[in-house]
């Protein structure tokens, strides 16, 4: 069929390999019927039969579950396709992949955490035990250690581990991820700007400081003061990420070299 006239004439449509069909269906049956992990998909040959294919297209359809973490391959007689659950690692490598080209800098992380994380600390007031209280203020101890051997790098990522207890404690799977994928970006950005910087002792005292005040208003149940020193910590937090973000521009153009081009 033809365009109308003076209109573009539609895009070719894209067709979908078998393969990829087939996992995307089993996909579906892994939802479907409830499947949890160490259940078993059917074996090859029944596979083959019921989807009326060719050997080599399951193994490919399987192999495209097993790189996504949905499965993972038994050897032997009675092995198989068996369900695995998918880590918050594997989920999340997705979405970095998808922002690996994008421009990136601290303050759109912040634009989410402001809310977030007052979520999430809202979330596990309550929720905290003995366990999680312990693993709190050894986090608090690690970082206290690292700031005073002057470890800069080490004292931001392991100050982000506190983050990730409280995702630990929450009973809210989908803003669990994403704090937890917003800590792994700044791991990220701090590894990549630490060595250069040298605002890393205010914000550690800080960053001290608004930890050891949400222990205390988690151990007393206070959901408010909970959201508010948590609020706090995040606008502080941001305020110091973006003056290390600015520092670190002007060194790395302080330091480029003489003659070479810039990265267009």
């Amino acid at each position: 069929m033809n365009a109308p006239q003076g209109e573009p004439p539609p895009a070719p449509m894209r067709r979908i390999k078998l393969s990829d069909q087939i996992a995307e269906d089993l996909c579906r049956r892994i939802a479907r019927e409830r499947l949890a992990p160490g259940d078993r998909l059917p074996n090859e040959r029944a596979l083959m039969q019921h989807y009326g294919c060719a050997k080599g297209t399951i193994r490919e359809a399987l192999k495209s579950l097993e790189v996504q973490g949905l499965v993972t391959m038994q050897s032997g007689p009675n092995g198989g396709p068996e369900v695995r659950p998918i880590s918050v690692e594997a989920a999340a490598q997705q979405l970095r992949r998808f922002l690996h080209f994008q421009e990136l800098d601290f303050a759109q992380v912040y634009a989410l955490r402001r809310s977030l994380e007052v979520a999430l600390g809202a979330s596990v007031v309550g929720r905290l035990g003995a366990a999680d209280f312990q693993r709190l203020e050894d986090n608090i101890a690690a970082c206290e250690a690292a700031n005073a051997e002057g470890r800069r790098g080490t004292g931001r990522i392991v100050e982000v581990d506190f983050h990730d207890i409280l995702c630990d404690a929450s009973d809210n799977p989908l803003l669990a991820f994403m704090c937890r994928f917003l800590n792994s970006l700044l791991r990220d950005l701090v590894e990549f700007r630490s060595e250069s910087l040298t605002e890393h002792e205010a914000f550690g005292a800080h960053n001290l400081a608004s930890h050891r005040a949400l222990v205390s208003a988690f151990r007393a149940e206070d959901a408010d003061g909970v959201r508010r020193e948590m609020h706090e910590h995040m606008c502080c937090a941001e305020h110091f990420m973006q003056r290390l973000d600015a520092k670190f521009r002007k060194d790395l153009l302080s330091t480029r070299v003489p003659g070479a081009r810039a990265a267009e």
